[in-house]
């Protein structure tokens, strides 16, 4: 498995600029989140600008994944700045800010998980294991900051974006970006295509991460070759949706296999 003792870890990868592939998480539950580390999932982003927001099933998910050695990230709600320092505290290793249009998004993200006077994030509270009255690794990394590219109007100013200092590097959210381009699962017209390569290009320019999900024609394959790091393969919730699904298709063939794997 990739999360195993003698396979590097996640994010020993992405230092090393190597692929890593995740998972939303929109339903609050730990079990998910083991039932993803260990079907090998790199990273898992709990999401909280479309999921349920429950900060207590949040924290019992942080540590299941980072006792399964993936990344642990959260997707705050836009413009959210207080829930970036919390969810630092709860363990977060990185915090996904959604629809940032400008630099000055991209800044306030950057100084809300930051501590000291370059930052607004308060220092009496660092981690769990701060708070467990422990000391940070020697060895403790940052966390990783990810601007979700959305809108229209940030692609005029990618360049400025990801030239923030601080700034991990940027997710691109397909749907709502073509959409605010007009051009709404129309992921092959030209207005997207080009946005979607002027970001490609900031972001390797720039020498920051780059993600997003496969859609249309940006396949597996087209994303890993133009330089993308952090692959989202899935959701839980069309996981279980498709699951569910083609287990009562199999049930309803004539043959009535079903699922043997179905336990009563």
């Amino acid at each position: 498995m990739p999360n195993s003792a003698t396979a590097p870890s996640a994010a020993e990868r992405l230092r090393a600029r190597q692929p890593v592939f995740g998972v939303v998480q929109t339903l609050p539950s730990s079990t998910i989140a083991e039932l993803a580390v260990l079907c090998g999932f790199d990273f898992v982003i709990l999401d909280c600008e479309h999921g349920v927001i429950d900060e207590g099933a949040h924290l019992a998910c942080l540590q299941v994944i980072s006792a399964g050695g993936a990344l642990a990230a959260v997707r705050v709600r836009a413009n959210d700045f207080d829930a970036v320092a919390r969810y630092l505290d709860f363990g977060a290793d990185a915090i996904l800010m959604p629809d940032v249009q400008s630099a000055q998004q991209a800044a306030a993200l950057v100084s809300a998980a930051t501590h000291g006077p370059t930052g607004s994030r308060s220092s009496t509270g660092n981690s769990r294991a701060a708070r467990y009255g422990l000391r940070q690794a020697p060895d403790a990394q940052p966390p990783r900051l990810f601007a979700l590219i959305e809108g229209a109007r940030a692609i005029g100013q990618i360049g400025a974006i990801v030239a923030t200092p601080g700034l991990s590097g940027v997710i691109v959210g397909p749907n709502d970006l073509a959409a605010d381009l007009g051009c709404s699962t129309d992921f092959n017209a030209k207005s997207y295509v080009d946005a979607f390569e002027s970001i490609e290009r900031a972001a390797i320019a720039a020498g920051v991460l780059l993600g997003t999900k496969p859609h249309g024609n940006f396949t597996v394959s087209r994303l890993l070759q133009s330089g993308h790091h952090l692959i989202i393969a899935s959701a839980d919730i069309v996981a279980l949706r498709e699951g569910l699904r083609a287990h009562l298709r199999a049930a309803r063939e004539p043959s009535g296999s079903g699922n043997s794997s179905v336990t009563l």
